[in-house]
């Protein structure tokens, strides 16, 4: 049997499948990534020695050459009592795992007094379910090496915030990955599963749709988590068109998650699938008051920067205007905020600020915290004028689409971007290219894409001021394709 690692975990809590498909699926379907995508999609950061250093100083890098000497090169600086071992590798029978550091703590273990607990480097800044798994596979293993269990291994992100855990609280979740990780390496699929991360962070997404489309699996229904995917099957209700018709009150409260209002939802989503319906649920109503902003972030995640703030108005004096604040290099972050602050300070007393989905919310406190701005007044209030339109797009309508991404949602209503980049995977790509090469033209695509991005929030919102003012539902050819 193959190795086990904490990429595995990682993979696993992204799509499923992903593990599945590197053992055994058809090369040919994996989406080809470059080293920086796979450092990026691992949640790294680029400048993680330079996190190292400013957290610890001097620390014991261990060499690159292969993993036997890697291995034993490791366990000489453990049984030294080296205080920070950099990029050691850690081996276990056919588990093996490089945690990005290992720190030492007092205390007893096979090396003499003293242990050792893995920490990672992210760029994330809170601590997620894949972080506690990749670094309770450390703590087991480093158990195994060391004789002693290391109870709080943390994350290190960007601004040197160390975020841990009680990993003991941690162990019954992951016994269960570690058998799902397990049924994998002997050659079991698991059951479709079909979500974003599938296509936006595995490189296996056309070969996961392809295994939920040929069956019509309710792995397509939007917002159907994994847990409610297993209750329904265990009720026998397996495909999108079981879904349509199943009866909700025979089937309420039957399994774990299976409320009435997720089988409702689950129902309605079949059916406009099957349909290509769109259904409003609710009606709408419109929580807009004064001035009416759309606002997006464009950030870097392998160095946790923000380098452009968009804003759309499209009321008032300004209606119709763009304005941006960007970042032309990471470390003018703090100037691009500063100029951000300053602006908000002209806004009128009353207005809204409409983004799609909950990054912008996150990204304004981290950097608040980041710049000690979170007391800021004008800031205070931006925040609390902060309207997330895809809470209400998915509580108002029902598309016939797998996802409600701005993309998903703004095509299939009829806006398109049209600038060469397209999404934000592209948008940060671009931006490595104009750190490197410093042509304005790629820094006008970002520009242009972040214009298209606030346009089409509006747009959106705009399309449910229209045709989501009551319950009622739509078929092809839509009224809205016309206009």
């Amino acid at each position: 049997m193959d190795r086990l690692t904490a990429t595995d975990f990682y993979r696993f809590l992204q799509c499923p499948h992903w593990p599945y498909w590197e053992r055994f699926g058809d090369k040919k379907d994996r989406r080809p990534l470059t080293a920086d995508e796979e450092k990026r999609m691992n949640d790294g950061l680029v400048h993680e020695r330079e996190i190292v250093a400013d957290q610890f100083g001097e620390a014991e890098a261990v060499e690159r050459t292969n993993d036997k000497d890697e291995v034993k090169r490791t366990l000489e600086l453990m049984r030294q009592g080296a205080a920070i071992i950099y990029q050691g590798s850690l081996q276990d029978g056919d588990w093996f795992g490089r945690p990005d550091l290992l720190e030492r703590q007092p205390g007893k273990s096979n090396f003499g007094d003293w242990y050792y607990v893995p920490l990672d480097v992210k760029r994330s800044h809170v601590l997620k379910k894949e972080h506690k798994a990749q670094l309770m596979f450390y703590a087991v293993l480093l158990e195994r090496i060391q004789g002693v269990f290391p109870s709080h291994p943390a994350i290190l992100n960007a601004d040197g915030d160390r975020i841990g855990f009680d990993a003991s609280l941690f162990e019954t979740d992951f016994r269960e990955l570690l058998q799902e990780l397990e049924r994998i390496r002997e050659g079991m699929r698991p059951d479709p599963v079909y979500r974003k991360t599938c296509e936006d962070t595995s490189p296996w997404g056309a070969a996961c749709r392809r295994l939920a489309e040929e069956t019509r699996d309710i792995a397509l229904l939007f917002n159907v988590d994994v847990r409610k995917l297993r209750g329904l099957r265990s009720l026998g209700v397996t495909t999108v068109d079981q879904a349509a018709e199943m009866d909700v009150d025979a089937l309420e409260g039957q399994m774990p998650g299976l409320t009435r209002r997720a089988l409702e939802a689950a129902k309605r989503q079949a059916q406009s699938l099957i349909q290509d319906l769109v259904i409003i649920r609710d009606s709408f109503v419109d929580a807009t008051e004064g001035l009416e902003i759309h606002f997006d972030i464009e950030s870097h995640p392998p160095t946790d920067v923000d380098y452009l703030y968009g804003i759309w108005i499209t009321s008032g004096p300004q209606k119709g205007e763009y304005i941006s604040f960007v970042a032309e290099r990471p470390e003018d972050e703090h100037l691009m905020w500063a100029s951000f602050l300053t602006w908000l300070e002209t806004l009128p007393e009353t207005y809204t600020v409409w983004h799609y989905a909950s990054y912008e919310a996150s990204r304004l406190d981290i950097l608040a915290r980041r710049y000690q701005t979170e007391n800021n007044p004008h800031l205070i209030k931006f925040k609390n004028s902060l309207r997330d339109l895809k809470e209400i797009v998915t509580d108002t309508a029902v598309f016939p689409l797998y996802f409600y991404s701005l993309k998903k949602i703004g095509n299939f209503l009829g806006f398109a971007w049209e600038g060469e980049v397209k999404g934000g995977g592209e948008s940060v790509t671009a931006y490595e290219t104009w750190l490197s090469g410093k042509k304005r033209a790629t820094l006008d695509s970002i520009i242009q894409y972040n214009r298209e991005d606030v346009r089409a929030t509006a747009f959106v919102l705009d399309w449910l001021r229209r045709y989501a003012r009551k319950e009622q539902s739509f078929a092809p050819p839509y009224p809205w394709k016309n206009v």
